[in-house]
């Protein structure tokens, strides 16, 4: 076999691959603690915003960053997802209008509620 051959045989497994991920179908109680943690991150986001402001330096800047992402990873997995199920799900949503409704709809019933 040609090696550009093998290379085209890998990029299509790739692709395949992440077609199938992709493509996995999110249940409901997904959706659910996906939203919840994505409020989560959205609040997490709003704190720490003015915090990254009004750093003295990028050092300052870079620690209060690394903090903010480590609350924000714990409220994924607080949430009951891992970080790379959070990924997937967020990118499904940029690929799926309706999908995308159902979180919101779930957003705005819990913002209803609170």
């Amino acid at each position: 076999m040609k090696p550009t051959a093998i290379y085209s045989a890998a990029l299509a497994l790739a692709l395949a691959v992440s077609s199938a991920f992709a493509e996995t179908a999110v249940s409901e109680a997904q959706l659910h603690k996906f939203a919840d943690a994505y409020r989560s991150i959205v609040t997490l986001s709003q704190e720490y915003a003015p915090k990254l402001k009004a750093a003295a330096d990028a050092a300052a800047a870079e620690a209060i960053n690394v903090e903010a992402q480590s609350k924000m990873l714990a409220a994924v997995q607080g949430a009951g997802l891992s970080k790379e199920e959070y990924q997937g799900i967020a990118t499904q949503l940029r690929n799926d209008p309706a999908l995308l409704q159902r979180v919101n709809d779930i957003l705005q019933k819990a913002a209803s509620t609170e």
